[in-house]
């Protein structure tokens, strides 16, 4: 098996980190909230502060639910055939391993591991089954321990190594500012998993599978004023900076393009342990609907404070695709049941379409029974099987960093029933293929159920994305 996962960092082959890597890091910690808008206090915390108060929180990476509690959903005996993956041949490959890396946020209770490991199990698939025309991929897996200088350290070294064709899967917390310049320089491309701030899809040499919080919670909002009628709002999210701040100024600036305004748009610490003094805010406030742009975690300590005051039967409450877990509505109780929404960036976790069920069913084959299956485990499937398609096109002896990058940056019109529209790469300083989403809601009975099938985000930043597309 061609898999190295080293968790542990890099303190076995340290190296220095040059200027580029060290000013990136500075650009990354001293970026700051700013722009003015009603109700926003911003609690300044400091990145290392971010950091101190992320490590008491149990995050869970993308939902913090039971890993595995909805593995029940395919069945073995009715998924399709977990050998179709890659050449299909159920011949193990044996030649030559083409090395891919990814970089993740696994430690100091966040752990964003869902994306790679989903990746992993996908490659483990492709390995059984004739490899990239007969190579193996060995697939490199580092934790950035949530520290921008050990990210630019495992930056240097990917970069440095020419037998990393790619990175994929990724899915670091802090990473994206700071690696970019680096795979720019090295002619390194990235495939990333999970995006998480503005970095992540502002990039030339980084394009994430998932939406993104911006892109959520717009499309959360979006489904409110468009299906509800809804012109108030109010907001909550993680004061992390490009990250909180760059979701909330987006439903801000969608908001005025639909005669809407928020109320409220609060940034809180990481973790949200009183909500208390937001729920005053909604009372005093009165918005129509509310958005919590939290981990479901966080999420679920919002909305135990709502129900206390019975704020679920007056105001409509809404999250981004990070509440988006199976075990979610039994967390949050049955209050909620037909009185809560959120976004799903991909495909709904128990669809019965072709790639969605393989997706579980490799999972339970090469995955573990402890491994999340939800919608970041999705993006790192999907981000596995874009990459071995672009490099099963090239011949296997000639696969290398060069012609690997070629390769993915000419990807387009890659389909999926895991996605609403095809997804892409191109050469741009912008990538946000993913931009067309669903809405979920928690039914009367307790259950996740599609609330709106897919539609495009309108967010106005989006324009030239959307015109470049056409």
């Amino acid at each position: 098996m061609h898999m190295t996962n080293r968790r542990a960092g890099c303190e076995h082959n340290p190296l220095p980190s040059p200027s580029h890597v060290r000013s990136a890091v500075a650009r990354w910690g001293h970026r700051q909230f700013g722009g003015n808008m009603k109700r926003s206090r911003y609690f300044p915390v400091a990145i290392a502060g971010v950091i101190t108060a992320l490590t008491l929180s149990a995050c869970g990476g993308s939902t913090g639910g039971t890993p595995n509690a909805d593995a029940d959903i395919v069945e073995q005996s009715s998924a399709p055939n977990t050998d179709k993956c890659g050449l299909g041949n159920g011949t193990k490959a044996t030649g030559d391993p083409i090395t891919i890396g990814s970089i993740a946020t696994m430690s100091k209770g966040l752990d964003f591991s869902s994306a790679p490991l989903a990746a992993k199990a996908y490659f483990e698939c492709v390995n059984a089954n004739g490899g990239i025309n007969g190579r193996p991929i060995e697939f490199v897996l580092e934790d950035d321990g949530l520290d921008p200088q050990k990210v630019g350290a495992l930056a240097e070294r990917f970069a440095g190594d020419q037998s990393v064709v790619a990175m994929v899967a990724s899915a670091s917390f802090i990473g994206c500012a700071i690696v970019n310049p680096i795979w720019v320089e090295a002619n390194l491309y990235e495939i990333a998993g999970v995006g998480t701030q503005r970095a992540c899809f502002n990039s030339s040499n980084i394009a994430p599978v998932n939406a993104g919080p911006r892109l959520s919670s717009i499309a959360a909002t979006q489904y409110l004023v468009e299906d509800k009628g809804i012109k108030t709002f109010g907001q909550l999210a993680l004061g992390i900076p490009e990250l909180g701040d760059w979701a909330i100024e987006g439903v801000n600036e969608y908001l005025a393009t639909v005669g809407g305004s928020s109320v409220i748009n609060e940034l809180l610490p990481p973790p949200v342990s009183n909500a208390a003094p937001v729920m005053n805010l909604i009372n005093s406030e009165n918005p129509g609907a509310f958005g919590v742009w939290l981990p479901a975690p966080d999420a679920t300590v919002v909305l135990k404070a709502a129900e206390q005051q019975n704020l679920g039967d007056k105001v409509e409450f809404s999250c981004q695709t990070t509440c988006y877990d199976t075990t979610f509505p039994s967390q949050v109780g049955p209050y909620w049941n037909g009185k809560f929404t959120a976004n799903s960036e991909f495909s709904l976790l128990d669809a019965t379409t072709p790639d969605n069920q393989q997706w579980r069913a490799i999972i339970q084959k090469y995955g573990s029974a402890d491994q999340p299956r939800d919608s970041f485990s999705q993006a790192g499937f999907i981000g596995a099987m874009i990459v071995v398609k672009a490099l099963l096109s090239l011949e296997p002896d000639k696969i290398s960093r060069d012609t690997a990058s070629e390769a993915i940056v000419n990807v387009k019109g890659f389909s999926t029933d895991m996605l609403c529209k095809p997804w892409y790469y191109g050469k741009s300083d912008r990538h946000n293929a993913n931009n067309s989403m669903r809405q979920v809601m928690i039914d009367d009975e307790g259950k996740w159920a599609i609330a709106k099938d897919c539609f495009v985000v309108a967010d106005p930043a989006l324009a030239e994305v959307l015109k470049a597309e056409q």
